[in-house]
This record gives structure tokens, sequence and C-alpha cells, in this order.
């Protein structure tokens, strides 16, 4: 499996590489645009500067440094560059997690509630709503994302960005729903829930990150963002990636001024050069995503942005079963697999990938699933 490897910063990532200014900058652009290599890419000036600093003001402390990713897929992709690029002395502090695993650690690893526990619980408080039972899921998880426990009743008034038109959720029904949030949140007693953790977190003391970088940070919650915020040291550098247009989680913010940090002070780039999709693949996703609305935070794929050219995408209808054996088919054919790498790519884990996992098992192809690691 091939990972991540270090690059040199482009013309276009050069000025924001080299940028050794405090505060909060905002990386924003297309799927494939260097986004997150651009942020990582930064540690090694920020660190310098840091190091330049406490020996300057002779501080014993070392430099803390935290790069957060949504998911653990995530952690690995970055790891290795990420460790290229900072300083090996022994000043230099670094932590590379999940929100999640990053929360459990400082927190002393609290009990969790089940997935499964969890959904049977709110399917069952909210079964009077009538409303599509994912879409009740993913509606608590905007909320107790976006709201603090003291802060709850705002939604029964808040703008719900994000979320779409439809359904409507009227005050009547937001007041079912709030209803149900609580009996939720007595109902798991001691447990605790990933997104009470935000909350919890931004109640410990401080711990006083110098440099932190927070990858997709589209898919991090109000509450999340506000945690990292109350946990940075001053002076500090916060970096967001972020690109809305790719958001896949209904807990995203809508406002800067929400999360604790202040828009009109953080400075904002786009990147705009394409180093993934050839021409043909972005012609592609730009069909696809025709009329799709995004705000200031999202990028859509630019045509002319792609330099390289490739083969069409191929689109094959029909039966899984027969596209899984088409896709096993095509690798046998067309890929050398001793220097290049396939991916299956699934919506969602679970029995989802029990058809192509027997494909390959059965023609005998070395593979790996990265899910969860």
């Amino acid at each position: 499996m091939k990972t991540l490897q270090p690059r040199g910063a482009t013309p276009e990532q050069l000025p924001i590489v080299s940028s050794n200014q405090l505060g909060v900058e905002v990386i924003r652009g297309a799927a494939g645009s260097g986004k997150t290599s651009t942020a990582i890419l930064r540690l090694r000036s920020l660190s310098l500067m840091f190091e330049a600093r406490r020996a300057r003001l002779e501080l014993e402390r070392p430099i803390r440094v935290l790069l957060l990713t949504y998911n653990r897929t995530l952690c690995g992709y970055v790891e290795a560059l990420a460790a290229s690029q900072i300083s090996q002395e022994n000043q230099v502090e670094y932590e590379i997690e999940t929100f999640g695993r990053w929360a459990m650690k400082y927190l002393g690893i609290p009990q969790i509630i089940s997935a499964a526990r969890r959904r049977k619980l709110i399917l069952d408080l909210t079964s009077e709503i009538n409303l599509d039972p994912q879409f009740k899921l993913d509606e608590l998880e905007y909320v107790t994302g976006r709201f603090s426990r003291a802060e709850i009743d705002d939604y029964l008034y808040c703008e719900r960005t994000g979320r779409g038109a439809y359904p409507r959720m009227e005050r009547e029904t937001r007041q079912k729903f709030l209803a149900a949030i609580q009996e939720y949140w007595n109902a798991i007693g001691n447990l605790s829930d990933w997104q009470e953790l935000a909350e919890r977190m931004a109640d410990l003391p401080c711990l006083g990150y110098d440099i932190v970088i927070v990858d997709e940070a589209q898919d991090f919650s109000v509450l999340q963002i506000k945690a990292i915020v109350h946990h940075l040291a001053d002076p500090h550098c916060l970096t967001l990636v972020i690109d809305t247009a790719q958001r896949l989680y209904p807990r995203g913010f809508t406002t800067w001024a929400e999360t604790g940090i202040d828009g009109n002070a953080a400075r904002f780039h786009r990147l705009r050069e394409n180093h993934r999709n050839t021409r043909q693949i972005a012609n592609f996703a730009q069909g696809i995503i025709a009329g799709m609305t995004i705000d200031d935070d999202g990028t859509m794929p630019d045509l002319e942005a792609a330099t390289r050219n490739g083969p069409l995408p191929t689109v094959v209808r029909g039966r899984y079963l027969l596209q899984a054996g088409f896709a096993i088919n095509y690798i046998a054919e067309n890929v050398d697999l001793d220097n290049e790498t396939v991916a299956f790519l699934k919506p969602q884990g679970g029995g989802w990938f029990d058809t192509i996992r027997s494909h390959l098992e059965r023609s005998g192809v070395v593979h790996v699933e990265l899910t969860r690691e």
C-alpha cells in the first residue's frame, strides 16, 4: 500500500506555506487541490518559528502541535508526511488524532454508548415524530453538535442552515424533538455520547497548543471547533482545511462566529490548481454536481484547473454482483498491481463490503481494508 509522499510546495502553495503569521489561516479548495498537503507543509516553518520564540524567551515547555482529522483513515494518510515536516528535536511534541481519540485521551476514556443502542433509543424516543428514521438520527447529531446543554433551547428558534429546506421543522416538531433529546440524555445515564465529548473538552483547563491543523474542518461540529479553540495557546497558529462542497455529515457549522473564531481576523486562501483529477474526471464530476448550492467555504471542481488528460470514466450499470465481477476482470486485464493500486469505495461499512470482499478472495486478489485503519 502506497502512502502519501513528501513533496515540495507548488508555486500556488508556496506563499501559504512560507507565511509565518500568528492567528487563524483557512485553506479552501476543491477535492484534489492540495489543501491538506499545503497545511502540513506549513508545519516545518511554523515549528521553526516557535522554536526561535522559545529560545528567545528562554521557555522551558516544549512546542505543542496538534493535527486533527475527522477519521482514523485520514490520520494514517497524513501521519508520515507530518512527521517529516516537524523538527526531530526534543522541544517539539506533536499529536495526530481524530477528535474522538484526542478527547478520550484527556477525558479518561469514558464509556461511550454503542451505535446500535443509540440508534434504537433515539428512534424509540422519536417514534411519534413522522419523519424518516435516518433524518431523525442526523437531526439529533446536528442539534447536539451545535448546541451545548445550556444552550439547547436555542434550537427552537435557530435557522437550520445546511440541513436543507425539506422536511420543514416547524416549532411544534422542534419542541417534540427537543423533548426527545432531553429524554435521550436521561436514558443513557453514566454513558457518554460522542457529541458530548466536545462539550466536556471545552470544560477542561487549556492544554496550550501552539500549532493546530484541522483537516476536513467542514465535518467537525460547532462544539468540536469551540473545544479546539479553547485549547489554543497564546499566541498560536490555527490552520483549518475546509471544503463545504465535500461535507459528509449533518453537523457542520454555518458561520465562523458560532465556532468562536473571528472570521474578520482570519486569513483565507483558495487553491485552484488540481493535482488529482484529470480533465476527463473533472468534467464528469461537474456533470454530477451541476446546480449544487455552496457557500464561501465550498469550492466546485474547476475543469480548467485540471492539467492532466486521461481516459473517460466508465459507468457500469446493472446488478451489483455483475458489476463486482466486471471490476475484478478489469483489474486482471488492465492493472499492474505491482506498481498500481485500486480502491473500492463504499458509502457505508458493515455488510456493504461483503460482496466485493468475497469476489476479491475468490479471485486471489491480495487486498487490505482501510476502514478505521
